[in-house]
């Protein structure tokens, strides 16, 4: 067979009006030595017939169609894959070229021994005007001057003149093959191709001259005013992979071109926030603002709890921006993920003098700024998880007349009595001292709060509901019970498998396991949990104790003296890797002096993991008071913690146990009754009205 030096990819998808204009300009091609990979996407109209047709007559045509319609970067890479020639042309099915246009292409390519020749394109629009578009000149000089892809990338975009489609250009196809240069997404496909191929192009040359018409259509996939959304997430996407390309390859790139690539990341967010705008201006659906912080709390109860509470609101349905305030950084971060929106506002200047009034002036910047993009005529709904945003919630009720929803997390009191509720109600019947006045004062910030800001509070615990109802004053018809809601990602594994994580994290076959996830603070227990750990090695010396999560390190560390060697410090631990440390794990431990829910206990107990907890709030409804853990209870002062060692001793020598497995089943099995996330959903839709 004679050699095919040109393979022209022609995507093709519901293009039964403009198939025969696009074949009929690909069959005139001076070039002989070339073929057409058509590669139909599951069409639903004639468009596969078309073809069909003209493939009849001539053998230079292969036609090849998707199983079921997959987008256009599954059909571009599909005819990457069927492709013979030596070199790749890529055609849009509704485009077309002129005669010479793939031999021009191709002499070039085998005159400057490229890698990638690229052209510019003309844009042509339905009234008969056209526009040329990447045209490089500026960048190229002469036609001979050929460039590095790397330096290329650099110039194009240095001049402004850096376009992204890849019709228009030719590629080596062995270079395409070596560095498994491809498409994703359904949207901006070029987008992600061209910045890979020009950093691993050894050589770039140009072609002038108007050769590439490109049809602009109302009704084709750009200029859809129903796929905004879809084109901010895919941006989004590309953005953050080729920032995260920038990162892993910084050591065999100069620093010039980092930041060039960087920036044209950053750029790709900005043009999504854009898109994501002009969508959220425009829709009709109901919108959903989800305030959080940027704090520990973000990280484990709180930021869980966000994750979760996004899963009862179908996209379909739903607009949700998710919103973080005080977060990290100097500028406005905007990002999207499975649909949902994520705007992140730092405060400007010092955050260690940012209170009272440029607090004020910080929540109204951060509304205003929202506001405006919303767009009018929107049913709002306003989720809060901190009382202390008393001015977002106000502003959202009266100016977008917001359905306004609170959850209470924790209350602030708490952290400084240990969750202690008699204490408090002594303090405030008779404050003594400037602490128990502010504790006081607090208290009535967060009831004032709840009681003129709110449409609705969200108590994620029964002794929390019945606390807001009694202490607090809530009304009982603004007031509903909604536990957290716990997603299943249980996985069970062999004894062999978690023998295997086990020498995966070196932990040793006889050893015996002791897990904590959480934060390493105060009112978690951990420093307690450190000391009784170091009782329970007296009567059990091959016992580990593993503290996953962040925090106060220098103390727990401290308390660890002289017992290092049986103590483990992770730190923040993903969720894939906690629960391979569930699965080989021997007990799970929660020493929370209080817990307004116990969402690892609850968590382990989902994992089958025994559990040994404190007796107090949260953990003990968790439990169901001791019926699915082993309780203990510390003294008042804390400094007894031979409660909490006996409990950790009694649970690590279970293991001829006959119950045991039996009790890890009923555990598992009250959590899925009780706090599913299908029965999340139902209990907040139910919380929200809807």
């Amino acid at each position: 067979m004679e050699e095919i030096k040109v393979s022209i990819l022609v995507p093709a998808y519901n293009v039964e009006t403009y198939a025969e204009e696009c074949l009929r300009s690909l069959l005139a091609q001076t070039l002989q030595e070339m073929e057409i990979v058509w590669v139909d996407d599951c069409s639903t109209d004639n468009t596969h017939e078309v073809a069909a047709r003209f493939a009849a007559s001539d053998a230079r045509l292969r036609l090849f169609r998707l199983p079921a319609h997959q987008g256009v970067s599954a059909a571009r890479n599909a005819c990457l894959m069927e492709a013979r020639g030596s070199y790749v042309t890529f055609v849009d099915s509704d485009d077309t070229i002129s005669p010479e246009a793939v031999e021009r292409l191709w002499r070039k390519a085998v005159a400057s021994n490229a890698d990638i020749v690229t052209g510019s394109v003309l844009y042509c629009y339905a009234d008969g005007t056209q526009t040329r578009v990447g045209d490089k000149q500026a960048v190229f000089g002469t036609e001979e001057t050929v460039w590095g892809g790397q330096t290329c990338f650099r110039l194009l975009q240095e001049c402004g003149c850096y376009v992204p489609m890849v019709c228009g250009n030719l590629y080596r196809t062995a270079f395409v093959r070596e560095y498994g240069l491809h498409f994703e997404g359904n949207y901006h496909e070029d987008e992600y191709f061209t910045p890979y191929a020009l950093y691993h192009a050894r050589r770039v040359a140009e072609l002038r001259g108007d050769f590439y018409y490109y049809r602009q259509r109302e009704n084709s996939i750009m200029h859809r005013p129903d796929n905004l959304k879809e084109r901010a997430e895919a941006l989004q996407d590309i953005g953050r992979k080729l920032k995260q390309f920038a990162a892993d390859h910084a050591n065999r790139m100069d620093s010039l071109l980092r930041t060039m690539y960087e920036a044209y990341a950053e750029g790709l967010r900005r043009r999504s926030q854009n898109l994501y705008e002009a969508w959220l201006q425009a829709s009709r659906r109901k919108c959903l603002l989800i305030f959080t912080e940027e704090s520990i709390a973000s990280r484990y109860g709180v930021g869980t709890y966000i994750r979760q509470l996004l899963l009862c609101f179908e996209p379909e349905e739903w607009d949700v921006l998710v919103v973080t305030l005080r977060a990290h950084g100097k500028d406005m971060d905007f990002s999207m993920e499975n649909g949902t929106a994520y705007y992140a506002f730092p405060l400007p200047g010092d955050a260690s003098a940012f209170f009272g009034h440029k607090e004020e002036i910080y929540e109204k910047s951060v509304f205003y700024y929202l506001a405006v993009r919303l767009g009018e005529g929107k049913e709002v709904y306003c989720h809060l998880n901190y009382s202390h945003h008393r001015l977002l919630a106000k502003m959202c009720r009266e100016r977008l007349q917001a359905f306004t929803v609170f959850t209470l997390h924790y209350t602030d009191w708490s952290f400084d009595l240990l969750g202690d509720r008699a204490w408090l109600e002594r303090i405030l019947a008779h404050p003594a001292g400037a602490k128990d006045k502010r504790i006081k004062n607090v208290f009535e910030q967060e009831r004032k709060f709840m009681a003129e800001c709110c449409d609705r509070v969200i108590a994620i615990a029964r002794h929390s509901y019945i606390m807001l109802k009694d202490l607090y004053g809530i009304p009982e018809e603004k007031l509903v019970y909604v536990p957290n809601g716990l997603q299943d990602e249980y996985k069970e594994r062999t004894a062999e498998e978690c023998r295997l994580l086990r020498r995966k994290y070196g932990v040793g076959e006889e050893e015996k396991l002791i897990l904590f996830a959480g934060r390493l603070d105060l009112i978690k227990g951990a420093k307690e949990l450190v000391k009784a750990f170091k009782d329970v090695l007296a009567a059990c010396p091959d016992a580990r104790l593993v503290l996953a999560g962040s925090g106060n390190f220098q103390d727990c560390m401290a308390t660890v003296d002289p017992c290092w060697r049986h103590v483990t410090f992770t730190g923040f631990l993903n969720k894939e890797k906690l629960y391979e440390w569930y699965a080989m794990a021997d007990v799970g431990v929660a020493p929370s002096l209080h817990e307004e829910f116990g969402y690892v206990a609850a968590e382990m107990l989902l994992h089958k993991l025994p559990v040994v907890a404190h007796d107090t709030t949260g953990l003990r409804e968790i439990t169901d008071g001791g019926r699915y853990a082993r309780l203990f209870r510390f003294p008042e002062d804390r400094r007894e913690v031979s409660p909490l060692k006996d409990a950790l001793l009694a649970a690590l020598t279970e293991d001829d146990n006959p119950q045991k497995n039996q009790l890890k089943a009923e555990g598992r099995k009250r959590i899925l009754e009780h706090y599913s996330i299908p029965l999340f959903r139902e209990r907040l839709r139910k919380a929200y009205g809807i």
